[in-house]
């Protein structure tokens, strides 16, 4: 019950199951019966306090043997002693149990204070080691932070020298490409001077050659015109061999010189001609 004298919820939940369990129960109900019911009840609902229990199973027996004092039967004048015995065993009971729980409750609440004292003192200890692995984690931490950039150093560096050297096979390869561009602009304007030279060479020869072929049409045409002449100081000789007589107008030269000559002409009008 409450303090202001109010029945509490666990009394009510007590008289529910009671009464359900009584309502249930099948024949009779004798004394032993109720306080076979009120023990179930009471393992049943076990929020009810020892003091709360007794007073209900005090109220609920002495009630049932007053309203039933004028219609017990046989059985219960045959029992009567029994049952008061057994009531005074099982009041008894209940002030041991009482007693018991009671003393259970102040070793429980000692024990608890002890386990909370056990678990104060686990905590401050797991607080400590926590401080600790805390420390230890961050000094870890520290360290591989460091080497992180240690690493991040390192790595800098080489991609630094890489790059370096990347830049410098660069120069490397475009200071080779220019020079093999410049060796073969060099190769071009060689071949250009050779092909000029060449060409200048080719002109001067056929200029030599044209001028060979002029000097040889002059001397063909100059040929031919000895050799015209030729033949006509041959005709007039020819002509003056008829005339012992009468000396030649035309030429003052022997007849075998004019046929040498003659001859001279036609040799070398057929060479220019051939060479040409």
């Amino acid at each position: 019950m409450t303090k202001d004298g109010g029945i509490s919820p666990e009394l009510r939940d007590f008289y529910k199951v009671l009464r359900d369990k009584m309502n249930a129960f099948e024949g009779d109900l004798f004394i032993e019966d109720i306080e076979k019911l009120l023990a179930e009840t009471r393992e049943q609902v076990e929020n009810i306090s020892p003091e709360d229990f007794f007073q209900i199973d005090e109220a609920i027996l002495t009630r049932y043997r007053n309203d039933n004092s004028d219609a017990v039967n046989d059985r219960i004048h045959d029992l009567a002693a029994d049952a008061a015995e057994r009531a005074a065993a099982a009041k008894a009971a209940r002030l041991a149990e009482h007693e018991r729980k009671i003393e259970e409750a102040r070793l429980a609440k000692e024990e608890q204070l002890a386990e909370e004292a056990r678990l104060a003192e686990e905590a401050r200890i797991a607080r400590e080691a926590r401080l600790v692995e805390d420390a230890r984690l961050a000094e870890e931490a520290r360290i591989v932070e460091e080497a992180r950039l240690a690493e991040e150093a390192r790595l800098a560096e080489e991609a630094r020298l890489v790059e370096d050297a990347r830049l410098a096979e660069e120069a490397r390869l475009a200071e080779e490409a220019r020079l093999v561009e410049a060796a073969r602009l060099a190769e071009e304007a060689r071949i250009a001077e050779e092909e000029r030279l060449a060409e200048e060479a080719r002109i001067a020869e056929e200029e030599r050659l044209e001028e060979e072929a002029r000097l040889a049409k002059k001397a063909k045409r100059e040929a031919e015109m000895d050799a015209g002449a030729l033949e006509k100081q041959a005709y007039w000789d020819a002509q003056s061999s008829h005339s012992p007589d009468q000396p030649s107008a035309k030429s003052g030269f022997p007849l075998s010189l004019r046929t040498s000559v003659s001859i001279a002409a036609i040799l070398v009008g057929c060479s220019v001609y051939f060479f040409l």
